[in-house]
């Protein structure tokens, strides 16, 4: 009886000892752009830029932030989540650009990520982060009028659902930045009391190919052609049918994820011959390469 409780116990060890170390493995996994990771080493009340892509790894309390008036910025964003719905960001706070150089940014950096005192994070391949990105005043009319260019910020002042600046009031530090388009899905990225900046030197890779069903060829008509990814959740796929390249100004065909309103991302039906080519664009790596589906529909 004591061998059988002996050997139980073991068992029992062995077991807790797996769990532990599965779940440990499970904590570290980073998704492709945004997520929860295990709480980052940070130091409360700094916010801390790291990483070997850096020459001069820096903290700063939100105290010396403030007193760098040269790089202080005052804008209005216009923000698009997964829903997916529109709102829009009053911020104001410091330009990224400006931390980064004085961290001194090298020039092989090319991945950027910030993480938020309670472990969320979202990853940026450097050009995500210093092209051109714009706020769209009229982004509930799906207009591009009047777009202004805007810069990545850090703000400590911020207001949700308003256009006024005057209305920005204190809060945690919250990465904002701009849309490529009026389409761009950005929402997750906008990492709230961001804790810690790490800029690395190491390749960001490149998402995977945008994938079709049915395979092109010879189709009937009204035939429902559904584009897919292998990481749909992590990627917007942009598509056009006209022979042009596809671009995140083009028709968006997954608006939502699969796990929010999957019934808005509808296949595409096909009554006549057509090329169809689509791009996958996603935070923390670089665009596809454009896939091209040649369909030849019976009859045409």
């Amino acid at each position: 009886m004591k061998g059988q409780i002996k050997i139980r116990k073991v068992l029992i060890f062995a077991l807790l000892f797996l769990s532990l170390n599965f779940l440990a493995a499970c904590q570290g996994q980073k998704p492709e752009s945004g997520g929860k990771i295990e709480k980052p080493d940070i130091t409360p009340g700094f916010l801390s830029i790291s990483g070997n892509g850096v020459k001069a790894p820096s903290r700063f309390t939100l105290a010396e932030l403030k007193d760098m008036e040269e790089a202080q910025t005052s804008q209005c964003y216009s923000i698009v989540n997964n829903w997916p719905s529109k709102k829009y960001m009053l911020g104001r706070g410091i330009e990224l650009s400006y931390l980064l150089k004085k961290a001194g940014i090298k020039d092989e950096a090319q991945t950027i990520s910030f993480q938020a005192a309670d472990g969320y994070f979202a990853v940026f391949t450097r050009q995500q982060l210093e092209e051109k990105r714009f706020y769209y005043p009229k982004l509930m009319e799906g207009s591009e009028e009047e777009a202004q260019e805007v810069p990545a910020i850090l703000a400590w002042e911020h207001r949700e659902g308003s256009k006024d600046l005057s209305k920005a009031s204190g809060g945690k530090l919250t990465l904002l930045l701009g849309q490529k388009g009026l389409s761009d899905v950005q929402a997750q990225v906008c990492v709230k009391d961001v804790a810690v900046i790490e800029v690395l030197t190491s390749p960001p890779g490149q998402w995977s190919t945008v994938q079709a069903t049915p395979a092109p060829g010879r189709i009937k008509p009204g035939t429902e052609i559904v584009l897919h990814h292998s990481e749909q959740d992590q990627v917007k796929i942009y598509y056009t049918t006209d022979g042009s390249s596809p671009s995140e100004k083009s028709l968006l065909y997954n608006p939502s994820t699969t796990y929010y309103q999957p019934e808005l991302n509808k296949p595409l039906v096909v009554k006549q011959s057509v090329t169809i080519k689509a791009i996958a664009v996603g935070y923390g790596k670089n665009d596809s390469q454009i896939a091209s589906f040649a369909y030849d529909v019976e009859g045409y």
